[in-house]
This record gives structure tokens, sequence and C-alpha cells, in this order.
């Protein structure tokens, strides 16, 4: 890896680190390190990178470099979702669906789900309509013919 990055990185540097991180992350330029990667991808985040937060959600959630922490995950991606990043509004519309990490809710995955889509996500559209094929529970206004 590049000494210049390392040192910018070592430095402090949001985006040195968040070009070391990824590559630690894939593996590129020498062994995957995930360790190595979040601890590169929480300085870029103390400095306010959105892609940061994205990154660090992902591995809490999957346990990547760190111990798995899901509601740690879904508060990383909502920081990068509130600031603007499509990909974290995408991923936090999973988490409220799967109810990973945070309460399962329709109603707060869609609205994610929009956010990403407003932000250019295409995926979103797919997520939207899957979330709107979904049989809903009855809510404790609506009768039922059953009972």
């Amino acid at each position: 890896m590049p000494d210049d990055l390392t040192e910018r990185a070592a430095a402090g540097d949001a985006e040195a680190c968040m070009h070391l991180a990824k590559r630690f992350m894939r593996g590129r330029g020498g062994e995957r390190n995930y360790e190595q990667a979040v601890a590169l991808f929480d300085t870029a985040a103390k400095a306010g990178h959105a892609d940061a937060h994205y990154w660090l959600g992902k591995c809490y959630l999957k346990g990547l470099g760190c111990p798995r922490d899901p509601s740690g995950g879904v508060s990383c991606l909502e920081t990068a979702a509130r600031a603007g990043h499509a990909g974290a509004a995408l991923k936090l519309g999973s988490c409220f669906a799967a109810g990973l990490g945070a309460p399962q809710s329709a109603e707060m995955a869609a609205y994610w789900y929009r956010k990403a889509a407003a932000r250019g996500e295409t995926r979103a559209y797919d997520m939207l309509l899957a979330l709107s094929r979904q049989p809903s529970s009855p809510s404790p206004t609506t009768c039922s013919l059953d009972s």
C-alpha cells in the first residue's frame, strides 16, 4: 500500500482512511483485515464522513472486524442516511423491514426506501414494491370477518 496513503490515514485524513479501509475490506494490496478497516472507518466517521458511517453500520450488522451489534449498525446507518447517503437509507429500510437492529416496521422501512429512491438509489423502488406486496397484520381498529 502506498506510504503516502498510510501516512495521511495515520494523520487522520478521512479520505485516506476511507481508501485504506476499503482496501483492507476487499483485500486489495494484501490480505483482508476487517479489524484494521473498522478502526479506519471509525476514524473517518468521527471526522463526519457519511460513507464511513455506512461502512461501519454494515460491519456492525455482520460482525466484521468488530462484535456483531445490529442496533449499533442501525445507528451508524441512520447517521449516514440523515447525511444524505442513499445506500445507507436503503440498508436502513431493509433493517426496519426485517426487524434487524430496530423494531420491525413497514412504515419506517417505506420511509427509508422512499428517502433512498429520492437520492437516486434505484433498487429502492423494487424494495418498496416488495414491501407493498407483503401481507400486513390487521390494525387494532380493523375488523376481521373471520372472528
